[in-house]
């Protein structure tokens, strides 16, 4: 019985070693050139048919052998393929993809042009505001004691006038933000770029409107990516939605 015992926990123990057991390939994917990882990657194994994906740390586990051909694909990055030469063992593969920068000059002359006519206008219309310095009243008045000079009156900066000009000012400013954030992030580019439409393109738009001061300081490269790794961060919050 003894005998039996022994030789049940050994033959156990060789089916589960990484030798005649199912073995895996596993790592963390990076963007190249930095350390940011990418979550959401699908790894695909063509030779076995199996599928998996990246984790919000950027790690992937897949099952693999020998010869097998692994492909590693994401929005907004060039797919890589992966031909595994030895047998997976206990060392991690790290996987880099490329940022695929697609461009896309109508979409970009179109908004912007857009945006640049509709901003003249409102400048020249509004001009009147935008060109005037709100008034200050300052009067030359001497009280006993009092040395020369002149006296500051908030009379006229608080005025029920000069109240609504001046929040008609801020109004006509950031309504020029917002048209260059839609300019700079539009439903055209956004839709090609993320694949996504209907309410999760809404969704999308509303989840990551970028700011104006963000649209300013960023070119169309890193605008493209700023969608891109958006799209992989939206993609990963849905999928954990999902009821399983």
């Amino acid at each position: 019985m003894l005998n039996r015992i022994c030789y049940c926990i050994l033959f156990f123990s060789v089916c589960t070693s990484p030798v005649f057991g199912q073995q895996y390939l596993f790592g963390r994917i990076f963007k190249k050139n930095s350390q940011e990882v990418i979550p959401g990657v699908g790894v695909h194994n063509y030779s076995s048919g199996k599928y998996n994906t990246s984790d919000l740390g950027g790690n992937y586990r897949i099952a693999a052998a020998v010869s097998d051909t692994l492909v590693f694909s994401s929005a907004g990055y060039h797919t890589d393929t992966f031909y595994l030469t030895a047998s997976p063992s206990a060392a991690s593969y790290t996987i880099f993809l490329t940022p695929n920068i697609v461009a896309l000059p109508t979409v970009e002359i179109d908004e912007m042009s857009k945006y640049r006519a509709d901003s003249l206008e409102r400048r020249r219309d509004y001009a009147f505001i935008l060109d005037k310095k709100h008034p200050v009243t300052l009067i030359n008045k001497k009280r006993a004691g009092d040395a020369p000079g002149l006296n500051f009156s908030p009379v006229g900066f608080f005025s029920k006038g000069e109240r609504r000009k001046r929040a008609l000012k801020q109004r006509v400013i950031k309504e020029d933000e917002e048209e260059y954030i839609d300019a700079r992030f539009p439903r055209t580019r956004v839709a090609f770029l993320t694949r996504l439409s209907g309410d999760s393109l809404q969704q999308f738009m509303l989840r990551y409107r970028p700011s104006y001061q963000f649209c300013r300081a960023t070119d169309n490269q890193k605008m493209f990516l700023y969608i891109n790794d958006s799209a992989v961060k939206f993609r990963a919050v849905e999928k954990r939605k999902r009821p399983r």
